[in-house]
């Protein structure tokens, strides 16, 4: 049903259930029609993760991609939320970071994997690193965008109070930054995975990407899937969660 331009929540489900059907046939025909060696079909890709969940080899490779994206999204989120909303609140801060910032952002992460592994070398404080890197820019520049973008009247309304610091960021900055900070939580978790596995890529020896060019380097198509649906899945619960979270902390303004 449509209201007011708007789909019920019931209908977009309904959408959502259908596409992902539609999806699913089609993969299966691709599968079918291609064969094994271009790609698998879902079941098969089900039945090796299953098998690999139980051999436990699934763990022995999750566990090490877990602890780094765990350990290096934290300290991605935990330094660029403040640093976002100090930068999107202090003026000349703001105007002598924005260009470094954006500079670094546009820049291909991937391109300096290679240095960090020469200097750091080929272990967990180098992937570490590498998913913090991936986390804490969207963090930054969200966050930041957020602050800034909070409705002037309002500030200019506490003002005209003397309100405290305080005050202004409990009752207007950060409610009013939360959507935006809430969105470079979702983008940087979700860039803190193509991180660690693009980590595993190029360190090796574990962790989830070296298990896809493992099973890769085998033939292995089904297998090689199998920790891309993982993944896949686990991108799009935490946004599923964080989407949740934000209509529960600023219903207001729901989540984008």
């Amino acid at each position: 049903m449509v209201t007011d331009g708007t789909l019920s929540r019931s209908r977009i489900w309904q959408l959502r259930i259908g596409f992902a059907i539609f999806v699913l046939a089609l993969w299966y025909v691709v599968a079918i029609t291609t064969g094994d060696l271009f790609l698998a079909e879902p079941h098969v890709i089900a039945q090796r993760l299953w098998q690999s969940f139980l051999d436990g080899e699934f763990l022995q490779y999750a566990q090490p991609t877990a602890y780094i994206i765990a350990v290096g999204a934290a300290l991605g989120v935990g330094l660029g939320v403040p640093v976002g909303l100090l930068i999107g609140r202090v003026r000349w801060l703001y105007w002598l970071t924005e260009a470094p910032i954006n500079i670094f952002y546009t820049t291909p992460l991937v391109a300096l994997i290679p240095f960090i592994l020469v200097i750091l070398g080929f272990n967990n404080t180098s992937k570490i690193l590498i998913v913090f890197l991936f986390t804490v820019l969207p963090v930054i520049i969200n966050t930041a965008s957020g602050v800034r973008t909070v409705d002037p009247d309002l500030l200019e309304l506490t003002r005209s109070f003397c309100a405290p610091e305080w005050t202004v960021w409990r009752d207007v900055l950060i409610p009013g930054a939360l959507p935006a900070i809430m969105t470079g939580l979702r983008i940087g978790l979700i860039h803190a995975l193509v991180g660690a596995v693009l980590a595993d890529f190029y360190a090796g020896a574990s962790g989830f990407g070296y298990l896809i060019i493992l099973y890769s380097n085998r033939f292995d198509i089904a297998g090689a899937l199998g920790p891309v649906l993982v993944l896949a899945a686990t991108g799009t619960l935490i946004a599923t969660l964080l989407k949740g979270a934000q209509r529960r902390l600023s219903p207001w303004q729901g989540a984008s």
